[in-house]
């Protein structure tokens, strides 16, 4: 299928991990068509030089987000032929108004469900695309922490601090970024560029699921990331050399379309620093293997 000459990316209102999970597709549509995108973002990256936010183009993505009126914005501002994910009221998936959508399959990534929705709308039949950008140019034993301050997205802080503690005993440089909890050698990154900057730096990378996550992630970035309130399933991360860790608990994930309900203090979230370490040497011993 022929989407005309050129497409336009609507990313602006979705968030900083959903616009990089989606970033395979916009290479892919970048192969055949001349892209641009209303996300500075997109921009940012080095992803998607053509940026505007009033420009018409013959044919839109939008990148999947959880807000169904935002779609209903960018209907009437573009009046073209949109395609997407069925946005979710109620429960229920739909996806009137689209010239062509997918429901979202919540039991693979998001990047997958990207794929399919490319798959879908283009006529193609792609099993894969590469998940990767460009920029890494790691220190020797720089560890980066990606503290994230929402506390349904982040572990307690004596565990970061104990868990700083090891790694700093094993001879490793810890930086902490997003969240400064007084830990010391925390890094401001007061644009995105900068944050791109610090993190290809860096040899490992743990956190939780976070949209900084997902751009370590795509720089091939070897991780531990804490799962807890949101889906291992939709947002793990891609690149092979990582570790997932979770505890496992029968009401996670609870994080469900942008929303969060816990009746226990977000008890999933709160791991040690011996499960953490224990991934990180995981993940040490794994990575050394492969180079």
């Amino acid at each position: 299928m022929r989407l005309g000459k050129t497409v336009k990316i609507l990313a602006k209102k979705s968030g900083l991990g959903n616009q990089i999970q989606f970033i395979p597709v916009i290479r892919e549509l970048q192969k055949e068509y001349e892209v641009w995108s209303d996300s500075a973002i997109l921009r940012d990256l080095g992803v998607v030089p053509n940026y505007s936010n009033d420009k018409k183009a013959d044919y839109y993505f939008t990148v999947f987000h959880y807000n169904h009126s935002w779609f209903w914005d960018e209907l009437k501002k573009y009046k073209g032929r949109i395609a997407g994910f069925k946005y979710r009221i109620k429960g229920r998936h739909i996806g009137l108004g689209y010239h062509k959508s997918l429901r979202f399959n919540e039991s693979k990534s998001e990047v997958d469900n990207n794929l399919d929705l490319y798959n879908h709308v283009l006529g193609k039949t792609l099993k894969e695309i590469p998940f990767r950008l460009e920029g890494k140019d790691p220190e020797k034993g720089k560890v980066i922490f990606g503290i994230s301050p929402k506390a349904h997205k982040t572990v307690p802080k004596n565990t970061w601090i104990e868990l700083k503690g090891k790694l700093e005993k094993d001879g490793y440089k810890v930086c902490t970024l997003d969240h400064d909890l007084g830990l010391g050698n925390h890094i401001q990154t007061p644009s995105l560029a900068d944050l791109k900057n610090e993190l290809c730096k860096a040899e490992y990378y743990i956190g939780t699921d976070s949209g900084v996550m997902h751009l370590a992630d795509i720089l091939e970035i070897p991780t531990v990331i804490v799962f807890g309130s949101t889906s291992i399933l939709k947002n793990r991360p891609i690149y092979k050399k990582s570790v997932v860790l979770d505890k496992n608990l029968p009401c996670a994930p609870c994080y469900d379309w942008g929303r969060v309900d816990c009746k226990i203090n977000y008890l999933c979230m709160k791991m040690g620093a011996d499960e953490i370490y224990e991934g990180f040497r995981k993940l040490r011993e794994s990575a050394i293997l492969h180079y």
